[in-house]
């Protein structure tokens, strides 16, 4: 039913969040990957990745759909499909009408943000965690675009251990339903390889090794036995990951994918 579908992706990990079930519907359809939250990803990581899919034939546009930034990009491209729409129905002999889009791609994404930047009004519900649509809508821009918002695609047989992590982080998957702790101690691990000096710089940390157990110490997080509240300490690293208060941060790159 669609003529172009937009694919949103997290831009701290592309390849990790675009959804195999998603890529299935898509098959041969025209579509534009959007790489979401691009305000919360390493920006030479994201140029990156541009290039990567671009190799790929595959036109990635970096975006913040809660502040607009990178929507001209998006415009551009829906004025170009509306020509090639109506070039093709004046060859048919139909009359013009609406371009019609989907939003696609795994939860938490920020399809419904990304929708409603692209409509210019608040069209659908959002937030910071999976499962805020909860079926498909079509919203209508009169005389100009129909797009079909559609629910977060996820496979439930997640296996892979290190996809399952980046899921948590970026709350596609929800964290809450794993070992808080395990996962704080894997982003630490990986923040201590690839971006150790965020914790000098935002968190005001001066070990530039640190473990839940030290954060907690310099935190002062401690439990009701008086002990070093872990918990508490990954709780405190996953949230400020998740806010964007360790800075811009990309969970990988294109070097590492096949």
């Amino acid at each position: 039913m669609v003529d172009i579908v937009f694919e949103v992706a997290d831009a701290r990990c592309p390849a990790t969040s675009r959804g195999r079930q998603v890529k299935k519907l898509i098959k041969d359809k025209r579509s534009l990957l959007i790489l979401n939250k691009a305000d919360l990803a390493d920006p030479g990581v994201t140029a990156a990745w541009v290039k990567f899919y671009a190799g790929r034939g595959e036109e990635a546009l970096p975006v913040d759909a809660l502040s607009g930034e990178g929507m001209a990009g998006v415009r551009e491209s829906l004025h170009r499909e509306t020509q090639v729409l109506y070039r093709s129905l004046r060859k048919k002999g139909r009359r013009k009408r609406p371009l019609r889009a989907a939003i696609m791609g795994i939860p938490n994404t920020g399809k419904s943000s990304f929708l409603n930047q692209l409509l210019g009004k608040r069209a659908a519900l959002r937030g910071n965690r999976p499962g805020i649509t909860k079926g498909p809508q079509w919203v209508h821009l009169q005389g100009t675009i129909s797009v079909l918002d559609t629910p977060g695609l996820l496979s439930p047989h997640q296996k892979d251990e290190e996809s399952l992590f980046k899921l948590a982080v970026i709350r596609a998957a929800d964290p809450e339903r794993l070992d808080q702790v395990d996962l704080g101690e894997q982003l630490l691990n990986f923040l201590k390889t690839d971006y150790p000096d965020v914790f000098s710089i935002h968190l005001n940390i001066k070990d530039t090794t640190p473990t839940l157990e030290s954060v907690a110490r310099e935190k002062n997080f401690l439990s009701t036995d008086g002990k070093y509240d872990l918990q508490r300490s990954a709780v405190f690293i996953l949230g400020s990951y998740s806010k964007g208060k360790l800075g811009r941060i990309s969970l990988e790159a294109p070097d590492n994918i096949s």
